[in-house]
């Protein structure tokens, strides 16, 4: 590809004949025109399409809150729980990080519901845009087992029980279920194999 020198009329003022300069070396007016002042919209833009990047903000909050969670969190059966008492009672602020990232993970699948309901509505999972609505669906199956396992650390009462009645949901598939569930569990009961 040739250089070519971008044209600018004589009476050019210097900012102008800057940016021709610039521009003729990268082309970065012509990329944001592409990508962002002249960017097609669809007609039926609305309320619905800011969930998708929603979801990104409410992403990014959980994972800055689950950096400083996992800080002091210990993945061991016997400490679990009383690393989370430590995190409420002792950490500084430890409650209140504790808590958006636990409202924070609701929050989180109630913005990907209306993400996913949005491209329900518009048809985002018909042709030529289905292989995105596949990838979508995959993801979803991945946020579901991260929440699984979100939801089991700290080793309460409830998540003890909720982790044993999700595992056993898996024993019900034909030939492979039991076996597939104790390969989810690492043991034959949930422990510290299923925590760790």
């Amino acid at each position: 590809m040739a250089f070519h020198e971008k044209e600018v009329p004589a009476d050019a003022s210097a900012a102008q004949k800057l940016m021709a300069w610039v521009d003729s070396r990268l082309p970065v007016t012509d990329a944001f025109k592409r990508h962002m002042s002249e960017y097609y919209a669809p007609k039926n833009l609305n309320f619905f399409y800011i969930f998708g990047a929603l979801s990104i903000v409410v992403l990014a909050i959980q994972i800055f809150t689950g950096i400083f969670l996992v800080m002091n969190y210990k993945p061991d059966a016997a400490k679990a729980f009383e690393s989370v008492e430590y995190i409420m009672r002792e950490v500084p602020w430890g409650w209140l990080i504790r808590y958006m990232h636990s409202t924070g993970a609701s929050m989180f699948f109630v913005v990907v519901y209306l993400h996913m309901f949005r491209g329900l509505i518009y048809g985002s999972y018909r042709k030529p845009r289905e292989l995105i609505w596949i990838f979508g669906c995959a993801i979803f199956l991945c946020l579901m087992g991260e929440a699984f396992f979100g939801y089991l650390l700290p080793w309460g009462q409830m998540s003890y029980w909720g982790a044993q009645v999700i595992v056993n949901l898996f024993s019900a598939i034909p030939l492979i279920g039991p076996d597939l569930s104790l390969w989810l569990r690492g043991d034959y009961v949930v422990g510290d194999a299923t925590l760790n």
